[in-house]
């Protein structure tokens, strides 16, 4: 083939040394420890071609490694040794090696001794970074570029409309790709900032091959990406080549592997409805394209899911007998293969969290390495940090790990049980009796030191009449720490070491005969990775309940958790970090080249040093661009802000306030005649409306859909489908939400959404900004109530052609002196504050004169 006589000519001379003293000896280490046998390693290069780190990626055929998704980076050499000394490369080398060349990766072979190296072919010199033209992404997104061509094309000319807001961000969007830094970048609803990312990304990755990671919180707007917004890109970009991919993290696949051994273990692992929900998922492993729970007609049971779902820590990788079929691995090479990947906040702090742990900033971890990053729905990021950096562990999730382990005669423990009864020698005989006696003990004691440490928990929580209490030191001194809960967490602790204890034994025992230990290292797998959860559970625990051993400050919490059941409360304890700016400085903004941070809701009085100096973007280490795109619809027509005045604060008098809420919503909903969100601060008030407009028969006249009756988007689809319900809802529904036309025409928002200042979060934040001599209320608790009710005034105006009603019914925006400043955060829409008698008429004349939506 031409190919391999290319890639022949461009060999250097055997014998030339190449490698640097470090490398060479990291080499000869690993050569040795896999007993002389393949081994590939990826390797930096200096400018003067030296070779001077190497780590290993695989052992193996050489072959192989090209199954492994972004093992390389541009400007790195793939090196493998040749055991026979002999560094002529093989047909398979040059394979390997024309086909990460064209990735701008290396090749070369070296001998045992790491002191003879074969280059087949160089690594390519990294081309000084292209810009992406300003010009073109202008053009491309303008009235004659291929965007508004491809509109034409599927919906005619009336369904293009230019936006000049889209526009000037993308362009800031490109200058930040081409000159790298940090952008903060707000873009009301209707600029349509998904595309004034992704066309810059997408040219960029063009012209660099370069991939970008678009990260967004909701669901709603992944599925927008992927679903909308990229396929429609891959066909209007006729002029380059569009690849993108949704990633999510690993148990959201099914594992073929784990699949097999569950329907193998059958009786001694599954009772018999779970046993059939097994098969349910067998027969749709045949069928499914991307193998995510997702795609399941119908969720299977938590604990079957458990045992099916793919895990880092049980992936056999290459060496699977299902790799070529693995759902999971299909979509990292999708994604290490992709301009844009696709990912939610969780994933990408998981990814941020693995790196950090392992100090791997180069490799794939999680995400695939990544220099360009674009934050959307960037307002949560610093929650979704503090979920993903910090460590929580509830009372189920250990009664799971505990099932899964033994349950009535079933679990991980009896299947172990049951095989190493099968075997007659001394070593079997012996780890029957350890899992029988020892382990299944261990399991027991520990499963019952969980429930009476989280019954004592609920009991601490039960006495002080709120369903969450932050822990200080003094906890320490509490009646039932000192008398239940230190010991018996101690016990649960011990308990827990002792399984591990255990299978460390099983396992050293059967590795005397190696046939059953290959048969049973499966199943010794699935016990392992229990018990390590386990470990990582009573860790969480330790954090959580002891004081911190170290000088970092950390938030601690309990709290009750979800719905009771008959027999118990969920009880979950959390540990987080009290400052996160600093890890997401170094470890994520730090590490890649190009941040754009979006969203319809960043500024904050007018800026962005509030959301800068949460994330650590405030001390001037990075180059930063900023800018507020408004929105392209005409509020002042399309909408009206009424804030009624004659109802007391809800601070002050809250029934006396409820009262008038209900008031105005039960004259709303007549003026409107439904199509309303009442936006609400607490599920309580939810129920309280709910049961009051239910009183006066007002859910007869529209339909009434309450927030936690049903699931969320069951109620979001009836009411797009009803056109005239009542929706009350609480934090969920104040963002992510988009009900476009007719079928929602007015928000009440019951009051200012400020958060709970005992809320342990909060309460550490504000005690934290105190101590320094701020002024938390100002730096803190008003930004943030800013951010949320931009969010719940935007779920209104939706298309050009919107239009409706937002009521306020909270007096402090118009009687406190930083109302103003909230208001003013707000779209400009007409604006009326006066008695709810007076007001009220001129919302009739709204909707009576034809303006609401339709």
């Amino acid at each position: 083939m031409t190919g391999k006589r290319v890639m022949r000519a461009g060999a250097k001379t055997i014998g030339e040394t190449r490698l640097s003293p470090k490398a060479a000896s990291a080499v000869r280490v690993a050569i040795k420890l896999a007993g002389g046998n393949e081994v590939c390693f990826v390797c930096a290069v200096d400018d003067e071609n030296l070779i001077t780190t190497a780590r290993v990626v695989f052992r193996g055929d050489v072959r192989s490694v090209l199954a492994l998704p972004g093992v390389a980076e541009r400007g790195e050499l793939m090196l493998h040794n040749h055991p026979s000394g002999l560094l002529e490369p093989s047909d398979a080398d040059l394979e390997v090696a024309a086909r990460i060349h064209g990735n701008g990766v290396g090749f070369a072979i070296v001998d045992n001794e790491a002191t003879r190296v074969y280059v087949v072919a160089e690594v390519p010199r990294s081309k000084q970074k292209l810009p992406v033209s300003l010009d073109d992404v202008d053009v491309t997104l303008g009235p004659y570029g291929l965007i508004a061509q491809m509109m034409q094309r599927v919906g005619g000319s009336r369904d293009y409309e230019d936006r000049p807001s889209q526009r000037a961000m993308a362009a800031a969007v490109t200058e930040t790709f081409n000159r790298g830094g940090v952008a903060l970048l707000e873009a009301g609803t209707g600029v349509g900032k998904s595309l004034g990312y992704l066309v810059p990304a997408l040219r960029w990755a063009a012209a660099n091959g370069e991939r970008t990671i678009v990260s967004t919180n909701t669901i709603t707007l992944q599925e927008q990406l992927v679903a909308k917004d990229l396929p429609f890109l891959q066909h209007a970009l006729t002029d380059q080549k569009v690849r993108f991919a949704l990633l999510k993290g690993w148990r959201n696949y099914l594992c073929l592997m784990r699949l097999e051994q569950a329907r193998g273990a059958g009786a001694a692992l599954f009772d018999a409805a779970s046993a059939g929900d097994v098969e349910q998922i067998a027969e749709w492993a045949e069928k499914t394209q991307d193998g995510s729970l997702a795609d399941l007609p119908t969720p299977p049971r938590p604990e079957v899911w458990d045992e099916v779902a793919a895990e880092p820590d049980l992936c056999g990788r290459m060496k699977c007998t299902f790799y070529e079929k693995c759902f999971l691995f299909k979509a990292r090479k999708e994604a290490a293969a992709a301009d844009v990947v696709v990912v939610n906040h969780h994933l990408l702090l998981s990814d941020v969290a693995v790196r950090r742990q392992a100090q791997n900033w180069e490799d794939s971890a999680v995400l695939p390495a990544y220099k360009r990053l674009v934050i959307d729905e960037g307002h949560h990021l610093e929650d979704a940090a503090a979920s993903h950096l910090g460590s929580s562990i509830t009372r189920r999730a250990l009664a799971r790990l505990f099932n899964r382990l033994e349950r009535r005669g079933k679990g991980l423990l009896p299947a172990l049980a049951a095989r190493l009864g099968g075997f007659s020698d001394l070593h079997s005989v012996a780890s029957l009796d350890l899992v029988q006696q020892r382990m299944v003990s261990s399991a027991a004691t520990a499963r019952d030191r969980t429930q009476l440490l989280f019954e004592l928990l609920s009991a601490v929580l039960e006495g002080t009449g709120a369903p969450i209490l932050r822990l200080t030191d003094e906890f320490q001194q509490h009646p039932l720490w000192i008398n239940g809960i230190e010991d018996t967490l101690a016990e649960l602790l011990m308990e827990i070491a002792a399984l591990s204890d255990g299978l460390r034994l099983v396992t050293e025992r059967l590795e005397s005969d190696q046939k059953r230990s290959e048969e049973m290292a499966p199943l010794l797998n699935e016990v392992r990775a229990v018990t390590r959860r386990l470990a990582g559970a009573g860790d969480s625990l330790s954090r959580g309940l002891q004081p911190p051993k170290d000088k970092d400050p950390v938030v601690r919490w309990m709290e009750f958790q979800g719905k009771p059941t008959t027999t118990e409360r969920n009880v979950a304890v959390h540990c987080v970090p009290l400052d996160l700016a600093p890890v997401l400085r170094d470890d994520l903004f730090g590490r890649v080249e190009t941040t754009v941070i979006t969203s319809a809701t960043l500024a904050t009085d007018g800026g962005f040093g509030f959301l800068e100096q949460r994330l650590g973007l405030d001390d001037g280490t990075f180059t930063k661009r900023s800018a507020i795109f408004d929105s392209p619809f005409n509020y002042p027509r399309q909408a009206l802000l009424v804030v009624p005045t004659d109802l007391p604060a809800p601070n002050e008098h809250p029934r006396e306030h409820f009262a008038a809420v209900v008031q105005h919503m039960r004259d709303l909903i007549v003026e409107s005649e439904g199509g309303l969100f009442g936006l609400f601060t607490s599920h309580r008030d939810v129920r309280e409306m709910a049961q009051q407009l239910r009183d006066v028969g007002l859910d007869g006249r529209t339909p009434l859909l309450v927030h936690g009756e049903e699931p969320r988007d069951v109620l979001l689809q009836r009411f797009r489908d009803s056109g005239r319900a009542v929706l009350l809802g609480t934090a969920t529904f104040w963002e992510g939400v988009d009900v476009p036309g007719d079928a929602l025409r007015g928000l009440l928002i019951a009051k200012l959404p400020f958060r709970v200042p005992t809320e342990p979060m909060v309460a550490a934040q504000c005690e934290a900004i105190e101590a320094r001599g701020g002024n938390a209320f100002v730096e803190f608790m008003l930004p943030h109530a800013s951010l949320r009710l931009k969010q719940g005034f935007g779920r209104l105006i939706r298309t050009a052609t919107d239009s409706g009603v937002v009521v306020l019914s909270d007096p402090r925006v118009v009687t406190k002196r930083y109302g103003r400043d909230l208001l003013n955060a707000l779209p400009p829409a007409r604006r009326l504050t006066g008695p709810w008698g007076t007001v009220r008429d001129e919302v009739s004349r709204f909707y009576a004169g034809g303006r609401a939506k339709g």
